[in-house]
């Protein structure tokens, strides 16, 4: 009877403790959402089933239908198909079950020893269930660890995902304006081949020499090259916008639609710096990596006395006599008084602590320089649209008003427009490198302009 009641009571154990171990995501995933959210107003989608992958498929069905991709299109996309991406929201995951493991306690032993003696009858029966006593209070500490380490994750992964939002705004804005820069490119090609021609014509006449046709050829020649290259420069763009998208050649056939953006005014930098701090992922990482550095000392303070068993035994000899009692199992802490992972905690909390202020002197110097950047782009561009673009139109006109007079020679009017096609290229690269720069900025700052 007494062997009875104590089965029930390790079985008992053992069910109440098996139905406290379901990793559900819900939580950290609202949670993510949430801190997502001051950056970006798109959805996030983690593809966990067949259900979702169909979904996605269907979402991306539905974005290219009419072939055309907006900003706004492109961000979406990346959001709920990009593979890197997808593969970091696994570590939510992966991160909610040790937080699940940490909350539960060992399974309690039971060992059961039969012995059959070799003269007489009747059987010795040794049983012997335990349960390890330390785990009560060691327990809450391993919770608090594991539950910061949860939330740094959290914020690892919305790191990830501010990444892939400035990627594909970065790669999508550098396929439009190669895609601007290449119409530019083919605009001169056609007037050039137009002198070129023309060239050749005045050369029959007598008016031009053989010199005078090859060097119009020869620049026809370069700027086919340049257009060539161009082309090229927008299929590699093309290819890495693709990649940031998660989509292969089955859907790559889809145009660009965007615009020149506005940059706004910055606010000032002291006001950059502290939305910084507050609002970038590694400065909330390295704050969180803190607290988990302060908990895990905690915990292994508890841990002087690493195991504390208790147990309770039960033994029936082959005369049928019964005994039952309790029993202790404790590791004495002579040799090993958890000094050594007591003072690397503290070597680990020290740490943190000047991580966090390296990431603070690291924001002021990237800001800083992004302003800066941002600042000398903004000059160049008046630059180019006051002085630089201006004059090469006046030269380009002015030759091809003594052009047309006979007063000069045509290979002057094909070398203006030369100079006037690459001042709009180097205006269209100022330009997109500005836009550039203001979404580093944005990843540099942890999100959105203030």
């Amino acid at each position: 009877m007494k062997i009875t009641s104590f089965g029930a009571i390790g079985l008992i154990s053992l069910i109440l403790l098996s139905g406290c171990g379901t990793v559900k995501t819900q939580r950290e995933w609202t949670r993510l959402a949430e801190v997502t959210g001051n950056f970006t107003d798109q959805e996030i989608l983690w593809e966990q089933s067949y259900e979702d992958e169909k979904k996605i498929q269907e979402e991306i069905g539905k974005i290219l239908i009419d072939n055309i991709l907006t900003e706004s299109e492109a961000v979406r996309m990346t959001l709920i198909n990009n593979r890197r991406l997808q593969s970091t929201f696994e570590e939510i995951g992966i991160s909610k079950a040790d937080l699940v493991q940490a909350g539960l306690f060992h399974n309690p032993s039971l060992g059961i020893l039969f012995r059959f003696p070799f003269e007489g009858n009747g059987t010795n029966i040794d049983l012997e269930g335990g349960f390890i006593l330390s785990d009560l209070w060691q327990m809450p500490f391993r919770k608090k660890v594991a539950s910061a380490r949860m939330d740094a994750v959290i914020m690892e992964v919305s790191r990830a995902v501010l990444d892939a939002v400035i990627e594909a705004k970065i790669a999508y804005r550098e396929v439009f304006y190669l895609s601007l820069k290449r119409d530019e490119i083919q605009k001169i090609l056609e007037e050039s081949r137009k002198i070129s021609e023309e060239t050749g014509k005045r050369r029959n006449f007598g008016f031009m020499s053989e010199l005078d046709v090859s060097m119009a050829q020869s620049m026809v020649s370069s700027v086919e090259m340049e257009l060539a290259k161009a082309e090229a420069a927008i299929n590699m763009a093309k290819a890495h916008l693709d990649r940031i998208l998660g989509i292969g050649r089955e859907h790559s056939d889809y145009g660009i639609e965007a615009d020149v953006n506005e940059i706004p005014e910055m606010p000032d930098m002291k006001t950059l710096l502290q939305y910084a701090v507050d609002h970038r992922a590694d400065a909330q990482i390295a704050r969180l990596r803190i607290r988990e550095a302060e908990r895990a000392l905690k915990l292994e303070k508890t841990r002087i006395l690493k195991h504390l068993g208790v147990s309770a035994s039960y033994e029936k000899d082959v005369e049928g006599s019964e005994v039952i009692g309790p029993g202790v199992d404790l590791q004495i802490p002579i040799f090993d008084q958890n000094r050594a992972s007591i003072a690397k905690s503290r070597f680990i909390l020290r740490r943190a602590k000047k991580e966090l202020q390296a990431i603070e002197g690291q924001i002021k110097e990237e800001i800083l320089i992004d302003l800066e950047r941002i600042r000398l782009y903004k000059t160049e561009i008046v630059i180019y649209e006051e002085k630089t673009i201006p004059l090469n139109q006046k030269a380009m006109e002015y030759a091809g008003k003594w052009v047309g007079a006979m007063q000069l020679n045509r290979l002057y009017l094909l070398e203006t427009q030369k100079q006037l096609l690459q001042s709009q290229k180097d205006y269209l690269e100022t330009q997109m490198e500005l836009e550039h720069i203001f979404l580093e900025l944005e990843r540099h700052l942890g999100g959105s302009l203030p």
